[in-house]
């Protein structure tokens, strides 16, 4: 494979973009109040796992390929209402799905690969969709942060 190298890199990105995402649901589901923590915890603790199975997946590939996977973990976020939190997963699940497709442009040679990627970046999307239909307000739009919304120390 000719792009290996990138490959590697960009989806060490994407794990670092899942441990966050891991991090970040793990943390909503602990802390989400109200009439919705009934619906919103098991929701969030769902998105975690995901989260940690997506690193995993991508984490062996990266071994595969010859790399180290990265056990760093990007931006998390701290919320305090359900929509904070909400968009707080959807800018994170869009930032991973960009990791994957830019990914995809580098496995020009690798079927096995290209396979791999497109059906991820299905399932990548199919959980943008879901995340925008919880919001609204958010369909189409471009999140680059929430108001109101604290840094993780």
């Amino acid at each position: 494979m000719k792009n290996r190298h990138a490959i590697i890199e960009t989806l060490n990105e994407a794990v670092r973009i899942e441990h966050a995402l891991l991090m970040q649901s793990d943390h909503q589901a602990t802390v989400v109040r109200g009439l919705w923590r009934l619906q919103m915890a098991p929701f969030f603790s769902q998105l975690a796992e995901e989260a940690r199975g997506h690193a995993r997946k991508f984490g062996q590939k990266i071994v595969a390929l010859g790399g180290t996977p990265t056990v760093e973990v990007g931006p998390v976020r701290q919320s305090e209402t359900v929509e904070e939190m909400l968009y707080d997963a959807l800018r994170l699940e869009r930032e991973a799905l960009a990791s994957y497709e830019r990914a995809l442009e580098l496995a020009d040679d690798d079927t096995a690969m290209r396979n791999m990627l497109e059906d991820h970046i299905e399932a990548e999307r199919r959980h943008v969709e879901e995340l925008e239909l919880l919001i609204p307000s958010a369909s189409g739009t471009r999140i680059e942060s929430t108001p109101a919304v604290r840094q993780a120390s």
